[in-house]
């Protein structure tokens, strides 16, 4: 098919995901094998739903449920071309796949993101998304109600097959393997990258730092980097001191929480906690000399 200029206009506005389903240039193939969400989002919160909690695996952590079984997503991304509302999709197959669901009686307060197909089409035109006309956001009592996944919070509940279903960043329908030994995750990537483990990633930690100093997460764990993404460390040099590469203060005069500049050096140096702070060279995120002791948020 031909994509014009006002089809390309449109998808700047709409997102790569809604511009593909609208103009069908998404097929069942592409939708089945694209990775989704990698590099994997952080948490946005410590709060998980009632029995949900984080296992170690060797792949990594993942969320499990109150028995230990590895929860999974069914990305409802991938269903577009196989069902008209792709929380129903599980209705009559998904036989070896448990829903993991709310309690009863919780209201839905996301829903399937309704009006693909044409109507989504010919709103590329004019660049505005078409309305959600779902059934279930009309009776839902929550406020807010989730419109847009992309904005929906780490945990929100839809109205799956068997009843109120959390749902996991917004696309994720949670679901554990029927059988499944505690922190299995044997079934990652299963149908095509279908279902996926819901893998844990720590929320990114608030930090008063310098400019250009960031939290990297780095072997599971958050560490201070600069904005090329090498590890900050402090530490005392024993020997091959000249790899040690002070992190300059620049014009800076004034600390902020435990960061200070130090004039002691010949150029002016960042500290933290008291202790000087030097930029790790290393290729790999998160190493440094072996003299070095990272510096943690």
């Amino acid at each position: 098919m031909t994509v014009t200029g006002a089809d390309r206009a449109g998808c700047a506005r709409l997102g790569i995901i809604g511009c593909a389903l609208a103009l069908g240039t998404l097929t069942p193939a592409s939708a089945a094998a694209q990775p989704i969400d990698l590099p994997i989002v952080p948490a946005t919160t410590t709060s998980f739903p009632p029995g949900v909690t984080v296992a170690k695996t060797p792949t990594g952590p993942v969320y499990v449920d109150a028995r230990g079984r590895t929860l999974y997503g069914l990305d409802m991304r991938t269903l577009i071309r196989w069902s008209a509302d792709a929380a129903l999709y599980c209705q009559d197959r998904c036989a070896e796949w448990q829903p993991h669901l709310a309690p009863p009686g919780t209201a839905a307060n996301i829903a399937y993101p309704q009006g693909f197909g044409n109507r989504l089409r010919q709103s590329i035109a004019s660049g505005t998304p078409p309305p959600d006309e779902s059934p279930t956001a009309a009776k839902t009592s929550l406020n807010p109600f989730y419109r847009d996944p992309l904005r929906a919070p780490d945990w929100t509940v839809i109205a799956g097959p068997a009843g109120p279903q959390w749902v996991y960043k917004g696309w994720h329908m949670v679901y554990v393997r029927r059988g499944d030994s505690r922190a299995s995750t044997r079934y990652d990537g299963a149908e095509n990258l279908t279902w996926n483990t819901l893998k844990f990633v720590a929320p990114v930690p608030r930090v008063e730092a310098p400019a250009g100093v960031r939290a990297l997460l780095a072997d599971g764990a958050y560490v201070f980097a600069d904005t090329d993404g090498h590890a900050l460390f402090t530490g005392t040099c024993a020997a091959r001191c000249t790899e040690w590469k002070p992190l300059a203060a620049g014009m800076a005069n004034a600390g902020m929480g435990g960061w200070k500049v130090s004039n002691l050096g010949d150029r002016p140096q960042w500290t933290y906690r008291g202790s000087p702070v030097f930029v790790s060279q290393e290729s790999e995120p998160g190493r440094v000399p072996a003299d070095g002791q990272v510096l943690r948020p």
